[in-house]
């Protein structure tokens, strides 16, 4: 799906992006609950390596889309102390995902199976 009006009307996108930010919240909701937090991302980076099949790289991806919106969206809320607190929390949720990843066998799997697409 590319064509940008397509996007905005998909049902599933839209259930999916509210499943994303509700991730995001209860990150964010628990950030003084570090074991929460690892268990929430763990379900996440499984399920996308193991259900989805998704590559890691796209987390790194959405997660410089979700900081550009932010950005541009609420430039008087989003200053550089608060980017530098959103751009290292989303350095985290990649890193726990990314984890799970590696958990599963992900990374040692696609690399037996095409090593010149793997982007770490």
């Amino acid at each position: 799906m590319e064509d940008p009006e397509e996007m905005e009307r998909s049902c599933q996108l839209r259930h999916h992006a509210r499943r994303v930010m509700n991730a995001i919240n209860t990150v964010v909701e628990n950030l003084n609950d570090p074991e929460k937090v690892s268990s929430v991302l763990a379900l996440v980076g499984k399920a996308h390596a193991i259900k989805h099949k998704v590559e890691p790289m796209y987390f790194k991806i959405l997660s410089g889309v979700m900081l550009e919106v932010l950005s541009e969206d609420f430039p008087e809320f989003f200053t550089a102390e608060v980017q530098m607190v959103w751009t290292k929390l989303m350095g985290a949720v990649y890193w726990h995902v990314t984890g799970a990843y590696t958990d599963v066998g992900w990374l040692q799997q696609r690399n037996a199976t095409c090593p010149t697409r793997l982007t770490p």
